[in-house]
């Protein structure tokens, strides 16, 4: 091994560094590419993200400003003061149901939801007997409804044009402390489902009684950032049921679960690609040390030649990808890769180094490394692990090395 050889496989490395970055970067563009224009197919299908709000009851009381003019004094209104009545009772069952959908090549979280509930707002004496305002809980411009029941005090509302446009709908009180609102309705949606606790992001509202319930026919949710985490969980034979229970609390943060979705192969291409020159780094340096210690003759473009054989695999991954399978499209391309790498290094290494040594390393570095991205969160784990054992190994095989003479050697 001389200095020259180091230079030229490190040259080798850095130029399939390159390519990979292209590979990574072309796999992101496809990806984006798609992605917008096939989402927005998507939703005009099922909608965007659903956001679901409470309804708000409101008394109007106009403001009246006086003003002098050439010592004439009138008074005139001058706008509208909204006062919102206060929701007492809040009882709400959302019961999502995955439904994932593929566009082209790609899946999307979809989902169809049944919401109900039921709600009660205090009437102040000085209002019972005026005009109140109701404004929709059917805000969600972007969603799509579906048997709509809106009933106040156990009475449908018969004309619900008023609600879905978001103008407000006359309500007499007609003497009664409280008036109750009950709403039903389907809906379908994607992504993200968020209940509105507070009116705005930046409000804090006091809660007097909420209960509210997700039902899901999933395990894998997320929740959004910023948003409440649920007071209790349980897991049933079909899926979780998710529980906020709020009492006299005073609150600005919202309920937000996030959908799970497929595993998207523009989403793993893209991190396996960029990731890729580590496992080649793991698999040169292998190589290498155990060519050494076997005296193994291995020149530059052998080097050369192995890398292309992981890059074969990515190559392969990212466009079989689009037309099949994505773990059959994964398992192809390391089979290949594998293949391409024994049957290369049968003609100038001992077969042991050929069919089991490097062929196991490539196994390891390249394809558990990889397939560690399907699973989120264990990618770091993996990679630590197998570098540290590979250190410990490479430490024990070569501590009794003469590196002088190995380097010397080369040199005459």
């Amino acid at each position: 091994m001389t200095v020259k050889r180091l230079v030229a496989i490190m040259f080798i490395f850095v130029c399939t560094f390159i390519a990979w970055m292209i590979l990574g970067a072309v796999n992101l563009a496809r990806t984006d590419e798609s992605y917008a224009a096939l989402r927005n197919e998507v939703q005009s299908l099922y909608g965007s993200q659903l956001g679901i709000t409470a309804p708000r009851l409101v008394k109007t009381l106009p403001i009246l400003r006086t003003e002098t003019v050439n010592g004439v004094q009138r008074t005139f209104e001058d706008g509208v003061e909204t006062i919102p009545l206060e929701l007492i009772v809040q009882n709400v069952k959302v019961d999502l149901k995955l439904d994932q959908r593929k566009k082209g090549t790609l899946w999307f979280p979809t989902f169809k939801a049944w919401f109900s509930a039921h709600y009660v707002f205090d009437i102040p004496e000085a209002y019972r007997n005026d005009t109140l305002y109701l404004y929709s809980p059917l805000s969600s411009a972007d969603s799509i409804y579906s048997d709509i029941d809106i009933r106040l005090d156990r009475t449908p509302v018969a004309d619900i044009a008023p609600l879905v446009r978001n103008n407000p709908l006359p309500v007499a009180p007609a003497g009664r402390k409280s008036i109750a609102l009950d709403v039903r309705y389907r809906c379908t949606g994607m992504e993200q489902v968020t209940y509105y606790i507070t009116p705005d992001s930046e409000s804090i509202s006091r809660i007097r009684n909420l209960s509210l319930e997700f039902a899901t026919d999933f395990d894998d949710f997320d929740f959004l950032p910023g948003t409440l985490s649920p007071t209790s969980k349980t897991h049933g034979p079909d899926g979780h049921l998710l529980s906020w229970q709020l009492r006299n609390s005073v609150t600005g943060k919202d309920v937000g679960v996030v959908i799970p979705n497929r595993l998207n192969p523009g989403e793993i291409l893209s991190r396996v690609t960029f990731f890729a020159p580590v496992p080649l780094l793991f698999f040169f340096f292998i190589v290498m040390m155990v060519s050494l210690i076997r005296k193994i003759a291995i020149h530059p473009m052998h080097y050369f030649f192995l890398a292309a054989t992981f890059f074969s695999f990515h190559l392969i991954f990212s466009y079989y990808s689009d037309h099949m399978n994505i773990y059959l499209a994964f398992a192809i391309a390391a089979l290949i890769s594998l293949l391409l790498t024994s049957t290369y290094l049968r003609l100038f290494t001992p077969p042991l180094f050929a069919f089991l040594i490097a062929p196991f390393a490539q196994l390891i570095y390249l394809v558990v490394f990889s397939f560690s991205f399907f699973f989120k969160g264990t990618t770091g784990f993996i990679g630590a692990t197998f570098a540290v054992l590979t250190l410990a190994a490479m430490m024990q095989l070569t501590g009794r090395m003469n590196w002088e003479q190995v380097f010397e050697k080369k040199k005459s």
